[in-house]
């Protein structure tokens, strides 16, 4: 439980300390998070196409 309070109030002294952090850090976090999105499209896409290439056809007659 110290362990927890202590890094909250690291986070809040940090922040205190340095206001303008988020200017330098926010677009190295949001090219991340574009980057997380793209990798999640390309495995979804990639999933859709081996369902397609792989699965059997049916013909119920």
């Amino acid at each position: 439980m110290f362990e927890l309070i202590a890094a909250i109030q690291f986070f809040a002294l940090s922040i205190i300390r340095f206001p303008d952090s988020w200017k330098d850090t926010l677009p190295a976090m949001v090219i991340g998070m574009i980057g997380i999105f793209i990798v999640i499209g390309v495995i979804i896409l990639f999933t859709y196409g081996l369902n397609k290439a792989t699965s059997s056809k049916k013909n119920d007659k």
